[in-house]
């Protein structure tokens, strides 16, 4: 992977088969919680950026009155 650069799909097929290698077929388990953990990801930063989004509108906001724009 040291040769690999980053961004292109050759580079994330790399990550995603490190994560799929701890998929186990003698328990679920593991291929659950890859599942999950994804869905718990996509959760955390979808939240992160809706707050980042009140925050722009609070700063908007607050230039629109200082400058009574």
């Amino acid at each position: 992977m040291a040769n690999m650069k980053y961004g292109t799909p050759e580079y994330y097929a790399e990550q995603f088969a490190d994560f799929l290698a701890d998929a186990q077929a003698d328990d679920p388990h593991y291929g659950d919680a890859l599942v999950e953990g994804f869905l718990i990801a996509i959760k955390d930063w979808r939240d992160y950026h809706s707050k980042q989004v009140d925050e722009y509108n609070r700063i908007e906001q607050r230039v629109r009155q200082a400058l009574t724009v």
